[in-house]
């Protein structure tokens, strides 16, 4: 996993590098990123997660980073 976002209504997306292939020599060069999204109660029903108005308030990754407010 690289990293996951929080935001403040709850919504969280977490975002993966994976690497396809038959074998260890068949993988791609570069690893392909996917989202996986966890919507709050509130947004589960949203067309768009993160919805527009939802403000990021952390990035968690490999290393813990804060966004400043």
């Amino acid at each position: 996993m690289l990293e996951i976002e929080v935001y403040n209504c709850g919504c969280k997306v977490r975002i993966y590098a994976v690497e396809f292939g038959e074998s260890k020599n068949d993988l791609t060069e570069r690893p392909s990123v996917i989202s996986d999204y966890s919507p709050c109660s509130k947004h589960r029903n949203a067309r768009r997660i993160p919805p527009q108005e939802a403000r990021l308030l952390k990035v968690r990754g490999e290393h813990e980073a804060f966004l400043n407010e």
